[in-house]
């Protein structure tokens, strides 16, 4: 493979994981949104709107992934022999790595508290519903037993003197 396609798939790369980094910092700030959106608990429709705005933004992470490897085999053994021409490429791609795991990380602990958050929200309101039957019934039965308390038996009166 020549030096100049390693150049071009290189610069590939590297915009690759640019769009990466961009990509988890976006998704990062969605699942900031998503967290406020749980604590209000009010407009669903917003946080519905956030997981789908998340799940595009994870979708074109596995694409970009995908095309990364790709590309990278492809380039694998020519760059490893010009690692001396490609340095500074080598460099900028070992940093922006380096980032974008640190932004995965980050990624990944916001997801666990937010799902904790939902966890939280769904153990109150299945508690809340319990209550609300548990109300329901009771007051079902309370009418159902005062009424009952009124009913008089049929009797029978002798009128004969």
């Amino acid at each position: 493979m020549k030096m100049a396609e390693i150049g071009q798939y290189v610069d590939i790369l590297l915009e690759s994981l640019r769009k990466k980094k961009s990509i988890l910092q976006r998704l990062l700030e969605e699942n900031g949104k998503q967290e406020e959106a749980i604590k209000e608990n009010s407009d669903t429709a917003a946080f519905d709107r956030i997981v789908q705005t998340k799940s595009s933004f994870i979708a074109e992470l596995e694409l970009l992934d995908s095309g990364f490897e790709k590309i990278y085999d492809r380039i694998r053994d020519g760059l490893s022999e010009e690692k001396a021409v490609f340095c500074n490429e080598i460099a900028q791609m070992k940093q922006l790595i380096s980032e974008i795991t640190d932004l995965s990380v980050s990624v990944q602990t916001s997801e666990r508290r937010n799902k904790q958050l939902i966890d939280n929200y769904f153990s109150y309101a299945r508690g809340k519903i319990r209550q609300a039957k548990k109300s329901v019934r009771a007051a079902n039965d309370y009418y159902k037993n005062m009424s009952q308390t009124n009913f008089v038996d049929p009797q029978l009166v002798d009128r004969k003197k």
